[in-house]
């Protein structure tokens, strides 16, 4: 599977660092480690003792027992933790979906959401909404 070139993602790497004004961002603004730290009692002390090998497949026990408890019926066992939403988006289309699905896409959306469903056996089409009047 080829999968075109994020644009977004390649926009960021040719500007993001050299552009005096972005105006353009999806993320929050930065902090230092040291505020964000400060932000709760002993998470320094708990940051300095984190291991930063390679962690389970599935994700870190700990991070999934933290989403988990985010809801009433999800165990740490029914949470499978991403470094990003291309790589959830993969895995997700390709669990559920089988070949010849038709995959019905929101536009404007995320690239990643459309192009896995183009790039993959799946009959993919985009939903364009308009904006309201």
């Amino acid at each position: 599977m080829q999968l075109p070139n994020f644009k977004l993602e390649r926009y960021f790497a040719r500007y993001e660092f050299d552009a005096e004004h972005l105006l353009c961002c999806s993320d929050c603004e930065s902090l230092a480690i040291a505020d964000v730290l400060a932000l709760e009692p002993g998470a320094r002390e708990r940051f300095e003792e984190h291991w930063l090998g390679y962690t389970e497949s599935l994700g870190s026990p700990s991070l999934r027992r933290a989403v988990s408890c985010l809801y009433d019926s999800i165990s740490p066992d029914h949470v499978l933790v991403h470094s990003g939403a291309e790589e959830a988006i993969f895995l997700f289309m390709h669990a559920i979906l089988q070949p010849g699905d038709h995959v019905i896409v929101h536009w404007p959306c995320y690239q990643s959401l459309a192009n896995v469903a183009i790039a993959s056996v799946w009959w993919s089409e985009a939903w364009v909404s308009s904006p309201p009047i």
